[in-house]
């Protein structure tokens, strides 16, 4: 009689937990989702951030300015980049949805810019989970022609991590 019991109670346990689930998508999933509505998705689809940041030449004036703001000498073009950014990669999708059990789910989601997982909280530890990917990247500028190091060519750049080492790779949006 107590095994029963005690199976009956962690079974109803069991059906009674509330909680996030979060999957991992292949990008036909979604697509599919869209065109049909037999294949609708259950929960939010999500996508995984990138990091990019934008190079550009600037001209810069090493001497100082003149009282009018002029330059005294000439100038040097240096590289920099701009703040990182974010952009979702439509390559790496996530499902997000919550369970509920018998109670009330104790979990807060926040979704950024309609993309994006910003954070989870749980009101049983009031944890969240995701920190700014900015913060782990903090670059402001990449490079001085002045001292003799290349720079990259104008345009877009993902950040990337190469052998713990942040890294910039041609960014390509078609």
């Amino acid at each position: 009689m107590k095994r029963l019991m005690v199976g009956v109670v962690v079974s109803a346990l069991l059906v009674g937990c509330v909680g996030l689930d979060i999957l991992t998508l292949h990008p036909e999933q979604v697509e599919q989702s869209r065109k049909s509505a037999d294949k609708a998705l259950d929960g939010y689809v999500l996508y995984e951030p990138v990091v990019v940041v934008e190079v550009s030449l600037k001209d810069v004036c090493v001497a100082g300015k003149d009282e009018k703001g002029n330059c005294k000498a000439a100038t040097v073009v240096q590289c920099s980049a701009s703040t990182p950014f974010l952009l979702p990669d439509y390559s790496k999708p996530y499902l997000v949805r919550s369970k509920n059990g018998f109670g009330k789910t104790g979990v807060d989601v926040a979704i950024l810019d309609g993309w994006r997982l910003g954070s989870i909280k749980d009101n049983s530890d009031n944890t969240a989970v995701l920190g700014t990917i900015e913060k782990l990247f903090g670059i402001k500028s990449v490079a001085s022609n002045a001292d003799g190091a290349t720079c990259k060519a104008p345009g877009l750049y993902q950040v990337t991590l190469e052998n713990g080492v942040p890294a910039l790779r041609p960014l390509k949006l078609y």
